[in-house]
C-alpha cells in the first residue's frame, strides 16, 4: 500500500516541477518576442495558491518568490512586495513547523524568510511607502518573536518604529514590542526605560485616544512591577518612578479616582505587593503572587515571577 502513495506523491511532484518549468518558459527571453511577465505571475501566484492550500510551504514559496521577479519586471512595487511577503510567510511556516516539533533545523528556511521579507520592506521604503514597509517590518518582528529570536526581532521592530515617526501612536505599540523582546532577553534595565517612555508619552495624550489609554495602563503597571524586581532603593529612583510608586500606595479612595480604568482588585493586590516588597515580606508576597496572577498579562507575569524569584534569592541569602 506504501508503494502506490509513493509513485503517486512523486508523480504529483513532477507534475508541480512540469507545471512551473513551463511557466518559466514563457518568460524566456526569444528573438522578436517579448516575454508576458503578467501572464507568467498570474500564474506563479496562482500554483503558489495551490501549493499552499495543500500546506505544501517549501514550494509555495519558490511559487511566490517567481511571481515576486515577475512583478519586479513589470516595475509592480504592491505587487512584487506582496510576492516577497507571500514567499516569507511560507518559509517562516516551514520553519515553525520543524520549531514546533522540536527537530533539528538548520534555519535555512529562516534565512530565506528574512530575505524575502527584506525584499518586500526594500520594495515599498524604495517607492516611499513607509506605512506597509514598517508593517512589513512589524509582521518579520513577529514572526522572529514567536520563534524566540528575541534579538533579531528587536531589530526589525526598531526599523518599523523609525518608518513610524509621523505616526506616534503605532510607534509607541511598536515600541512596546521591542520592550517585550527586552524582557524576554532579561535586559529589564532597558526594557524600564522603554517602558517609561511610553508611560510618559501617553500620560501627556502623544499617542490618541483608547488604545492609548490601554497601552498606558499595561505600560504603567509593568514598570511597577519592573521596580519592585529591580529592588531599587527609593532615594536612587528617578523622580517619576517615585511618583509612580507613590500613585499606586496612596489610599485607595484616592487612588480609585486616579485609576478608573483599572481593576480595583488589582489595584488593592498592587498597592499590598508593594508594601510586601518595601518590608521584604516574602511570605505576603508568595501569598499576592497567585491572586494577582491572573489579572496580568503574560509580559506582565513574567516580570511578577521574576519578583518573586528575586525576592526568595534574597532571603535566602539573609
Amino acid at each position: 500500500a506504501t508503494q502506490p502513495k509513493m509513485a503517486q506523491l512523486d508523480a504529483r511532484s513532477q507534475g508541480l516541477f512540469d507545471h512551473y518549468k513551463a511557466i518559466s518558459n514563457k518568460i524566456k527571453k526569444r528573438l522578436l518576442k517579448k516575454p508576458n511577465y503578467r501572464e507568467a505571475s498570474d500564474e506563479y501566484g496562482k500554483l503558489a495558491n495551490s501549493l499552499k492550500n495543500d500546506e505544501n510551504s517549501q514550494y509555495a514559496s519558490l511559487c511566490f518568490s517567481a511571481m515576486a521577479k515577475c512583478d519586479q519586471m513589470m516595475d509592480d512595487i504592491p505587487g512584487e512586495a506582496e510576492a516577497w511577503a507571500n514567499a516569507g510567510r511560507q518559509f517562516f511556516q516551514a520553519e515553525e513547523i520543524l520549531f514546533l516539533s522540536r527537530s533539528a533545523s538548520y534555519e535555512e528556511s529562516l534565512e530565506a524568510a528574512v530575505q524575502c521579507f527584506s525584499l518586500a520592506i526594500q520594495a515599498q521604503h524604495k517607492k516611499g511607502n513607509n506605512v506597509m514597509a514598517a508593517m512589513f517590518c512589524l509582521e518579520l518582528g513577529h514572526w522572529l518573536k514567536k520563534l524566540r529570536k528575541y534579538h533579531e526581532a528587536i531589530g526589525y521592530f526598531q526599523k518599523a518604529a523609525d518608518f513610524q515617526s509621523d505616526v506616534p501612536e503605532c510607534q509607541l505599540h511598536t515600541l512596546f514590542e521591542i520592550a517585550s523582546c527586552k524582557l524576554q532577553l532579561r535586559e529589564h534595565d532597558s526594557a524600564l526605560g522603554i517602558l517609561s517612555r511610553i508611560v510618559r508619552e501617553t500620560t501627556d495624550g502623544k499617542g490618541g485616544g483608547g488604545a492609548s489609554a490601554s497601552l498606558h495602563r499595561r505600560c504603567e503597571i509593568t514598570v511597577v512591577l519592573l521596580l519592585l524586581s529591580l529592588q531599587f532603593p527609593r532615594k536612587y529612583m528617578k523622580p517619576e518612578h517615585t511618583l509612580l510608586l507613590d500613585k499606586y500606595t496612596r489610599d485607595l479612595s484616592i487612588t480609585g479616582a486616579l485609576h478608573e480604568d483599572v481593576d480595583c482588585s488589582l489595584l488593592v493586590l498592587l498597592q499590598s505587593l508593594i508594601v510586601a516588597v518595601e518590608e521584604k515580606d516574602c511570605t505576603l508576597i508568595s501569598a499576592i503572587q497567585p491572586q494577582l496572577w491572573s489579572l496580568l498579562d503574560p509580559i506582565q507575569q513574567n516580570v511578577l515571577y521574576l519578583l518573586t524569584e528575586t525576592h526568595s534569592h534574597t532571603v535566602r541569602l539573609l
